[in-house]
């Protein structure tokens, strides 16, 4: 781990050690802030630390529910790519037999 990146997170100063750039740990730093707002909007509790992990926990929800839909897209991808050779390979046979019958009713 290379950088040492100053993000500020509900409104504490964190240093972070990575390899991401600047502008990524920023926009991890807005979106992580971004929710914190929103749940202080809504009430509930005024403990900061409550607060900054309701929003990890509701992120990370979203990671997981993109993560679930990810596998359910490359299963899709994957079925398709398997109907689509199958479809192929009977369009390859029925060629193979079509040029066969014509090839014996022109002798």
């Amino acid at each position: 781990m290379g950088n040492r990146v100053d993000v500020n997170i509900a409104g504490y100063a964190l240093t972070v050690r990575t390899d991401r750039s600047e502008e990524h740990m920023a926009r991890l730093a807005d979106t992580l802030n971004a929710r914190v707002r929103e749940i202080q909007k809504s009430g509930g509790t005024s403990n900061y630390l409550n607060i900054v992990m309701l929003a990890a926990m509701e992120l990370a929800d979203e990671v997981l529910m993109f993560e679930e839909r990810l596998r359910e897209v490359r299963e899709q991808v994957e079925s398709l790519s398997r109907e689509r050779e199958d479809l192929k390979n009977r369009l390859e046979r029925k060629s193979r037999d079509l040029l066969a019958t014509l090839d014996d009713a022109l002798k």
